[in-house]
């Protein structure tokens, strides 16, 4: 793929992504809430900045026991000779046990499409990856909106990369272990 391509594809992504978002929030902003009841949620991983990655989510209530996930994701690392970036997004589905969305106890599943390019010595190669994710998790909302997500999940990615020869190996299942702080409204 070369690099205008690359770019372009991403930037399609992101364009997607966004217009999601903005048709969902369009959709949904029309239903009348109950006084207390939040419909939506903004939250970031915090923590993984220290790793190198920052995420983002985007929740919005469909149901009383359900809300739809937008997700975007940026991610570099340096190690010795090794340099790599990766962002694009996703889209999932949360179901709480309970009729309480977006609050408490909930399982879900997400799909996401991912743009990675990696440098070994002045060689390179980028690539699109298709993940999928099964979580559990579990959301407080303190106070009057602030929110605290602890989540695991299951990882699946699929893509590959390749530089002078040599496999990289960030295909494959992982397990993933979060922390998101929000806001709710």
């Amino acid at each position: 793929m070369t690099g205008r391509r690359g770019v372009a594809k991403v930037g399609t992504v992101l364009v997607m992504f966004l217009l999601l978002i903005g048709g969902t929030q369009m959709v949904f902003s029309q239903e009348a809430r109950a006084e207390g009841e939040f419909g939506s949620v903004i939250s970031v991983n915090p923590f993984g900045l220290l790793l190198g990655v920052a995420n983002a989510e985007y929740e919005k209530v469909w149901k009383p026991n359900m809300s739809f996930v937008g997700q975007a994701v940026f991610a570099f690392r340096s190690s010795g000779r090794w340099d790599w970036t990766l962002f694009g997004g996703g889209v999932g589905v949360k179901r709480y046990l309970n009729p309480t969305a977006p609050e408490k106890l909930w399982f879900g599943g997400n799909a996401s499409l991912q743009y990675v390019s990696a440098e070994y010595w002045g060689d390179s190669d980028s690539s699109l990856f298709f993940g999928l994710a099964g979580l559990v998790g579990y959301k407080w909302i303190f106070g009057e909106r602030f929110t605290v997500e602890p989540s695991l999940g299951l990882l699946i990615s699929i893509g590959s990369l390749s530089i002078e020869g040599e496999s990289i190996p960030i295909s494959g299942v992982g397990g993933g272990l979060g922390i998101s702080l929000g806001y709710a409204f």
